[in-house]
């Protein structure tokens, strides 16, 4: 699977920007005098002008009304207002000095946003991108008809989903997971609670932590529709998945910033795996674990990091605009209140065909809340899940990237495990000492057979959605 090199450098460009990816649509649908003045300025520079004024708006807001705050508790210490809705206008917790430095900082990067707008809009009337008619402002209002949400204030870098069904041990847990998260960088984690009847214990922990705790009341609808729900819920742009059942090491959180900085440096990977992962379809197909994911590593992070053909739920982050591009999970695979199995190879298959990359980091190790078992393996869920809704999720799966309805996997899975397998071996630093690929690790350019124990697997009798 190849990706065509302009679509490629489009895509790069495009994160690396904070540009979205139908930025064709702002050019196709501009306002008659706003084609004019933008007719010779690059998308990059119409974003860069929007960002500018977005913060310089914002910053200045901040700075008139410190100002005025700061006015009003100097007056008011030494006459305090006789009316309630002028005392009420102007209370606060903060104090003066907080609310001076708040000015401070405000005032400066008012400054050198003006600075910056100042001296890209001189170089674009110094290349004549721009008419001597069009003013700065121009510039700013043709602009500005899309803002850059990643701008704006107090947002989460992660935000962590927590499918939730009638386990109270693990509240504490999990708001204590919280509080350690945020000691590292900010955090929000929303909860699809299953069990609405807990509701009242749920909004009382959305109070107390004061909002960062975001409860979903549903029905029962079970993890396929929680996630893509609290997906669209979410505000930080790595989106981690948990399950109520299990706990994390380090406990810490500290695994947050090589996870966040892996998908800094990778634009196009949507999907990191925490749990397991394979590194083919059908049997023997390299189930991998813990101990052997220290066999790649990334040269630009540093991080043990591989490139696998699908991963599993749960805990698996992903990218919130990578998986909202591909559609989310696909909910068709289960009828609500059913469990998701196969849900988590369906999307990672997704996400390379759609372009994405899938990865692998060995970076937490999973515990057990109250040494529990989940609800999906209890005794009367057990056969449920993991017998009768397995098997629809494996028939589902192979419909779509398989050989057809109730078929085995076929030359497309085959084909893309050796461009995962290709990937791996170009850009990632190799630590192994045995090859770990069952089509090897010499040829970096074909589509080396697979034994026969193993290719079998693969030439089963197609069996399409309809006969041509």
């Amino acid at each position: 699977m190849k990706m065509p090199v302009a679509l490629f450098a489009t895509l790069i460009l495009s994160f690396a920007l904070g540009l979205p990816v139908d930025a064709k649509h702002d050019a196709a649908f501009r306002l008659p005098f706003c084609k004019e003045h933008l007719a010779q300025v690059s998308q990059e520079d119409i974003y860069k002008i929007r960002d500018i004024q977005q913060q310089w708006v914002m910053h200045r807001r901040i700075e008139v009304d410190m100002r005025n705050l700061l006015g009003k508790m100097q007056h008011f210490a030494v006459s305090p207002p006789d009316d309630l809705a002028e005392a009420a206008a102007w209370k606060t917790d903060w104090s003066s000095e907080f609310v001076f430095e708040r000015l401070n900082a405000s005032v400066t990067a008012t400054l050198q946003l003006e600075d910056e707008l100042r001296k890209l809009a001189g170089a674009l009337r110094a290349a004549n991108q721009i008419q001597a008619s069009t003013t700065v402002h121009n510039l700013v209002q043709c602009s500005s008809g899309r803002l850059n949400p990643k701008l704006f204030p107090d947002q989460p870098v992660v935000s962590l989903l927590l499918q939730y069904f009638r386990r109270p041990a693990a509240i504490l847990h999990m708001v204590q997971m919280l509080e350690k998260c945020n000691r590292q960088m900010p955090v929000e984690i929303i909860v699809n609670v299953d069990s609405p009847e807990e509701g009242q214990a749920w909004a009382d922990l959305s109070w107390s932590t004061r909002g960062r705790m975001v409860p979903v009341f549903s029905a029962n609808i079970h993890e396929i529709r929680a996630y893509n729900r609290m997906a669209a819920l979410a505000r930080g742009k790595v989106l981690v998945v948990l399950q109520d059942d299990d706990s994390l090491e380090p406990a810490d959180c500290s695994w947050l910033h090589p996870l966040v900085r892996q998908f800094e440096s990778m634009p196009l990977l949507g999907m990191v795996g925490l749990k397991s992962y394979r590194r083919g379809s059908g049997a023997g197909g390299n189930l991998e674990r813990w101990p052997d994911t220290f066999m790649f590593s990334d040269p630009g992070t540093g991080n043990f990091f591989t490139f696998p053909l699908q991963v599993d739920y749960a805990p698996v982050a992903l990218r919130r605009a990578a998986l909202l591009s591909v559609g989310g999970v696909d909910e068709g695979m289960s009828d609500r209140g059913e469990c998701g199995i196969m849900s988590d190879w369906e999307l990672s298959v997704r996400f390379w065909t759609a372009g994405w990359q899938v990865g692998y980091m060995p970076l937490v190790m999973r515990g057990r809340v109250n040494n529990e078992d989940g609800t999906t393996h209890s005794p009367e869920n057990v056969r449920r899940c993991w017998g009768r809704q397995m098997h629809q999720g494996r028939i589902y799966y192979m419909s779509r990237w398989g050989n057809g309805w109730n078929a085995g996997p076929g030359q497309f899975l085959e084909r893309l495990e050796n461009d995962i397998r290709i990937v791996n071996l170009k850009t990632l630093r190799h630590n192994y000492t045995q090859c770990p690929f069952r089509k090897g690790c010499d040829d970096l350019e074909g589509n080396p057979p697979l034994k026969p124990e193993h290719q079998r697997f693969f030439v089963g009798h197609p069996k399409p959605m309809v006969d041509e």
